[in-house]
């Protein structure tokens, strides 16, 4: 460090370093203010985007729990998927709405929701919920191609009984009785105690060789 003699030329010194360097250390200055403000107006424009995601999956969600789908509601869900993709509530409106048209009967329309569903989750149990709603409608609709394709996505262990299940569930459709007692073998092994009855009673059925492949696989919407 420089040692200055007298207090007039530590005054002089000040002067000339803040002549030298007053325009780097304004700029830094509006620099970090902006950046701060600019941080601070990103975050409140994305509470607003998810605000007003949530406020139009409510909409849906109402009309869904009152069985009113119509025009509308099917418009605020085109709405969330095209503007609002980013947030958790497009796969969660097209989730609710693959309810509504599934036991309305409309099985297409389900399986399209469902797919939409899919591919706009923003997480992980959403995702695989939508995938094995999506793979249970396929299977009811004899595409066993696109429900093979479903079960073979890669997907956290914490859902393996459930795709294990549904890969009994298509294999006894097939009639290839060996690989779904397999199936639901490794799906109650998985489950435990919490196996279901509705399972267990497929995997009975399969070893008492009384097997119908014809019977109606329900769609369970949790």
């Amino acid at each position: 460090m420089i040692d200055y003699e007298t207090e007039e030329q530590q005054v002089a010194a000040l002067k000339n370093w803040w002549k030298e360097n007053a325009t780097s250390l304004i700029i830094g200055v509006f620099v970090g203010v902006s950046g701060l403000l600019g941080w601070r107006y990103y975050i409140d424009q994305n509470q607003n985007h998810l605000v007003q995601a949530s406020n139009l999956y409510m909409q849906v969600a109402q009309s869904v729990m009152m069985n009113v789908v119509d025009d509308k509601v099917n418009d605020i869900n085109n709405t969330l998927i095209n503007e609002y993709s980013n947030t958790p509530y497009a796969a969660l409106s097209s989730l609710a709405l693959a309810k509504a048209e599934y036991e309305k009967g409309n099985i297409d329309m389900a399986a399209e929701q469902l797919a939409s569903a899919v591919k706009n989750a923003t997480d992980e149990v959403t995702k695989q919920i939508a995938n094995l709603r999506l793979a249970s409608v396929y299977l009811e609709q004899k595409k066993y191609d696109e429900v093979s394709a479903l079960l073979d996505m890669v997907h956290d262990e914490s859902f393996d009984a459930h795709y294990e299940e549904l890969k009994g569930d298509m294999h006894m459709a097939k009639g290839n009785i060996e690989k779904a007692r397999s199936s639901y073998d490794k799906a109650i092994t998985l489950l435990g105690p919490s196996a279901g009855k509705w399972l267990k009673l497929k995997r009975k059925n399969l070893g008492s060789g009384e097997v119908n492949a014809g019977a109606s696989l329900k769609f369970i919407v949790a």
